[in-house]
């Protein structure tokens, strides 16, 4: 008898991982577990706290002091990404169809994959951000790929850059059979089975095969197997050339020129003597074999090695591997990426290992090893959802990058104060990134007492440190910090703003979520102390008045952004004014309007 083929509905039962959340962990507001089962909103369309809702949107974030540039990679694999979250699902199937259940501002998932345990990751869908939809809540069903593996996590993908607000999820549903979708082993009396291959979906195609040579680091046999018996060798194509020249020179007239002949006899000895299988490549100088491959990415670099003796060799050269983006292509970093690569990162200086290695693709052993080996040139270092860091890694992180500039390592879990406190060996660090982490206030006192060269520090949702013993010690230890966020932290008052004022390089200052109290007096000292402050993010401060904002409109000259959402007890004229004279104000006096024009807009926005 054939086997009875069983198709599942089901939702998410687990969130396994995420790098972005509006909410605070231990809330019930906006993250991500609010994903988990039956949708609860949809067909409703808002901004609900009960939904999972991502912590960005739009470009700004990523022009202001605070944000970090990206590592080139000159020839991405795919198209980067903002955030992602990875779901679980109680039973593996086969997918045949994904829902998305978007309740507000629909349009950022970008990219689909699935993974058995997160063993071996399969590219169900890729596209662009949608842009232009209806402001309505939609059930949105990518045309996947159909694998034949089981699957029962999802890695979901997201692109928020072109959103004008913020983007949340109600649920997703995963559909699938038991057994592969091949119609041998369909039962046509199931309805459903019938209808899903009528549309065709079991045997849809994913736009491009993105995962050929998965592999690419480990494969040298196989790739060496694979030229053997089905390519022409590069020794067949050398040896076919010299005869060429051979018996064009047997042919040549004895009137042919001293000088050509001299050259046709250099071409013939670089041939035979060097016998670097590189055909033409032999005559390229090496800047010019360099500059080109600069232009590959990262597997081209690797498969090359594997090629001939000549391309070994110059894809082999640290120089190509001095700035490593692995984020790019983080479903390829396994334990043998980074042993291959170990032999070619000398002269690494900037090495970007975000989202690598979940579900132990990358234990803490290897990379310590890595670290090790090739890390004593690192300036930046970037970790974050690296689940495989724990407290080392961070002590070889801290004895061998002497040199460290940027570290950044937001929601790594298993590293706590006995590995925070290493780092106060990294005297050099100017930008760190901790959010969500589980460092205390002790631990990173000890920390900013040696980091004498801190510019941008990031402790959002770091739950456990008392903010206004924080600010007192950067008051202290740390006047020349340019941002500063402190997102969804916790117990900033006055005496906290009074510290932050003492600061004058603070450009930066994300305060979101996190005051508590009346700070009129607080504010206005720390306004008239951060002269150069450009964004200002005061989210959620119930307390803020009309008088706050006036006093940001006296001191504050520099201000581009500022965000007050959430706040209930300022009046429209209030924001009208503020508008006016710290945005709208300076631009028109640049351009020489004059003052009746300022009246006249002032007039047109007290009337909107």
């Amino acid at each position: 008898m054939g086997k009875t083929q069983c198709v599942v509905d089901q939702y998410v039962k687990e969130v396994a991982d995420f790098s972005s959340q509006y909410g605070s962990d231990g809330s019930i507001s906006y993250v991500a577990n609010n994903i988990i089962g039956k949708p609860t909103l949809y067909p409703e369309y808002g901004d609900f706290s009960s939904a999972y809702c991502l912590q960005t949107y739009g470009k700004w974030w990523t022009k202001c002091e605070s944000a970090t540039v990206p590592i080139e990679d000159p020839r991405p694999l795919l198209p980067p990404t903002v955030d992602f979250i990875d779901v679980r699902y109680e039973f593996p199937v086969y997918p045949i169809r994904v829902d998305f259940y978007e309740t507000y501002h629909p349009g950022s998932v970008v990219r689909v994959w699935g993974s058995l345990e997160g063993q071996g990751w399969i590219l169900l869908w890729s596209g662009e951000p949608q842009t232009g939809l209806k402001s309505m809540a939609r059930i949105f069903s990518p045309p996947i790929r159909q694998p034949n593996h089981l699957v029962n996590l999802l890695r979901i993908e997201f692109d928020q850059q072109y959103q004008k607000y913020y983007s949340a999820l109600d649920s997703i549903l995963l559909v699938g059979s038991t057994h592969t979708a091949s119609k041998s082993f369909v039962n046509s009396g199931d309805s459903l089975t019938s209808q899903i291959i009528k549309l065709g979906l079991h045997t849809s195609m994913c736009e491009e095969n993105i995962l050929t040579g998965v592999q690419f680091l480990m494969s040298e046999g196989k790739l060496q197997k694979f030229l053997a018996e089905e390519l022409i060798q590069p020794e067949d194509l050398l040896r076919e050339e010299k005869a060429d020249i051979m018996n064009v020179r047997v042919n040549e007239e004895h009137s042919t020129a001293i000088a050509e002949d001299t050259q046709q006899e250099d071409i013939v000895e670089v041939a035979e003597v060097e016998g670097t299988n590189g055909g033409y490549f032999d005559l390229l100088p090496e800047e010019l074999i360099i500059y080109v491959l600069r232009q590959l990415d990262i597997r081209s670099l690797c498969r090359l090695v594997h090629t001939c003796k000549l391309l070994q060799k110059y894809a082999s050269e640290p120089c190509l591997y001095m700035r490593l983006n692995l984020k790019n292509c983080w479903w390829l970093v396994k334990n043998s990426t980074l042993k291959c690569l170990s032999s070619k990162c000398s002269l690494l200086q900037a090495l970007d290992l975000s989202w690598c290695g979940p579900y132990n693709a990358v234990d803490t052993e290897t990379f310590m090893e890595f670290i090790h080996t090739c890390g004593r040139q690192l300036i930046t270092l970037r970790l974050n959802n690296c689940h495989f860091i724990d407290n080392y890694c961070l002590y070889m992180i801290a004895n061998v990058c002497l040199n460290l500039e940027e570290l950044s390592m937001a929601n790594c879990s298993k590293v706590d104060n006995l590995g925070f406190g290493e780092l106060k060996k990294a005297w050099a660090l100017s930008r760190l990134d901790l959010s969500r982490t589980r460092i205390d206030f002790h631990t990173l006192q000890l920390l900013l007492q040696h980091a004498g060269q801190l510019r941008h520090l990031s402790l959002s949702n770091c739950t456990q440190l008392d903010m206004d013993e924080v600010a007192l010690t950067l008051a202290t230890f740390s006047r020349g910090l340019i941002s500063l966020s402190a997102w969804k932290t916790r117990g900033i008052t006055t005496r906290g703003l009074r510290a932050l004022a003492c600061i004058p390089t603070l450009q930066d200052l994300d305060l979101g979520w996190a005051l508590s109290g009346a700070i009129t007096e607080g504010l206005g000292e720390l306004v008239r102390g951060c002269k150069g402050l450009r964004r200002l993010y005061l989210t959620a401060l119930r307390t803020l008045t009309d008088n706050d904002l006036h006093q940001l409109t006296t001191h504050a000259g520099q201000l581009t952004w500022l965000d007050i959402m959430g706040t209930r007890n300022v009046t429209p004229e209030a924001v009208h004014s503020t508008v006016l004279c710290t945005f709208i104000g300076p631009m028109l006096r640049k351009t020489k309007l004059g003052q009746m024009t300022v009246k006249n807009i002032a007039s047109k926005l007290s009337k909107s």
